[in-house]
């Protein structure tokens, strides 16, 4: 995984916006309408996240350490289904973030 992905994974997932993604997903979604100084990274966050979802390449353990154990997943196909979600909210026309699991 690239630093631009883990970047995402950590802001988007992490302490910092975790609960403000509706304000996440409309920077990205500016960054990716109107070319400028931030598309070109916000492309490659969108597709390196999209690369770790598909490649199955990030471990729980890694999980934890990039979001700094802010979400819990039991295994990793919870870990990837919810990934999957949280992309199509992100990045397509899904609206309302997944919920994270519950204990």
């Amino acid at each position: 995984m690239d630093a631009k992905t883990r970047s995402f994974i950590g802001s988007a997932f992490g302490p910092d916006y975790m609960n403000e993604p509706e304000d996440l997903k409309k920077g990205i979604q500016g960054s990716l309408a109107n070319p400028g100084p931030f598309s070109k990274t916000v492309a490659e966050q969108r597709d390196g996240f999209a690369e770790v979802i598909r490649t199955r390449e990030m471990s729980l353990v890694e999980w934890e350490d990039i979001t700094q154990g802010i979400l819990d997943f039991s295994s990793e196909d919870d870990l990837y289904a919810f990934l999957e979600k949280a992309y199509d909210y992100f990045f397509g026309d899904t609206t309302g973030f997944p919920c994270p699991p519950q204990d």
